[in-house]
């Protein structure tokens, strides 16, 4: 087995926390995670800092992590404290020297850790769906897309991040990933579509930060009300684009309901969205195929890399399924279902 490493090594990294954030530190443990490192950290109720949680989360990204685009989930992550703070996202805490991102020097380079505040609630992906609980979920996007959109920032895109709509033309390239041959035709024929019909189009759409990652894996809902929506995750993903993309991407998750494939979860969600931050005629027509490409998407990205780190396959591949369904749900009703 492997030495622990400063990222790895949760005695290095409660040390670290004790040292920088707060002495009231008392364990840290790991959480799953892509590509970031994830920790929970608890503090002693009463010891150290008054101003300490009870509980946080400590990500340390991956060293080939571009620090520009951790300063820009940050960035927005601080707007959202100051214009929105009635959004159930995660608040951004601060080292003892003021900033917001921690040096980690390791033998593959320089990760970065990061404070966030602990949601409590119980994954969306682990709770019983409803109508009423994808209508909240397209109401929460909703709402948060329009806190993003007067959020600017200096960044406008993460070059390492195959996970943007925008990269579709690029990813032709890996749709030979999908085993599934029906789903690879489609995937072609979606993909092939956004370029002819999508791509003009872009310079003429709402443009805004984007959370670009809505999936039941970053959605907390209340145990006592699983309809509702109390918790937001993981920026991670954030890119610079047409608001419709975030919808899109949002959609392509509610395609299974009941073991089966479905387009009327996919119309619960977006009654949500539109009650919340209505989209224009023109962006509501583009939905169902942005939502077909982002299903091929993500057979074909998870596809290729759970043979790429197999060790990882089980974490990769959990919104397969659901990308699959999605993609046969739309594709059987011709991409006019929303």
């Amino acid at each position: 087995m492997p030495s622990p490493t400063p990222f790895s090594d949760p005695a290095n990294l409660l040390a670290l926390v004790r040292a920088q954030f707060s002495p009231s530190a008392a364990s840290v443990r790991h959480l799953s995670g892509e590509r970031d490192l994830n920790f929970l950290v608890d503090f002693e109720v009463g010891k150290g800092a008054p101003s300490a949680p009870a509980r946080c989360v400590l990500k340390v990204s991956d060293p080939k992590e571009n620090p520009a685009a951790l300063a820009l989930q940050n960035a927005a992550l601080d707007h959202l404290a100051v214009h929105a703070p009635q959004l159930p996202v995660q608040r951004l805490y601060r080292w003892n020297d003021g900033a917001h991102l921690w040096p980690l020097p390791g033998p593959d380079g320089i990760g970065y850790a990061r404070l966030l505040g602990y949601l409590p609630g119980r994954p969306l992906h682990e709770a019983p769906s409803s109508p009423a609980q994808r209508h909240s979920v397209g109401a929460a996007l909703g709402a948060l897309d329009q806190a993003l959109a007067g959020f600017a920032h200096p960044v406008v895109g993460n070059e390492a991040l195959m996970w943007d709509i925008h990269r579709t033309p690029e990813l032709q390239a890996w749709l030979p990933a999908i085993q599934d041959a029906q789903s690879r035709a489609w995937g072609e024929a979606v993909f092939g579509r956004y370029v002819q019909e999508v791509q003009p189009l872009l310079p003429t759409l709402a443009q805004q930060y984007l959370h670009n990652d809505f999936n039941p894996y970053n959605l907390l809902v209340d145990p006592a009300q699983p309809d509702a929506v109390c918790g937001v995750l993981d920026f991670g993903d954030m890119v610079y684009g047409p608001r419709v993309f975030d919808a899109a991407v949002a959609v392509s998750y509610q395609g299974l309901e009941g073991g089966e494939a479905s387009v009327v979860s996919m119309r619960d969600f977006m009654r949500g969205y539109q009650r919340a931050n209505p989209l224009q005629e023109r962006e509501l027509r583009l939905v169902p195929l942005l939502a077909a490409v982002r299903c091929a998407m993500t057979l074909c990205i998870t596809e290729q890399r759970a043979q790429w780190f197999p060790e990882n396959r089980a974490y990769i591949l959990r919104n397969h399924a659901v990308a699959t369904a999605g993609l046969r749900a739309l594709m059987a009703h011709g991409l006019d279902v929303l």
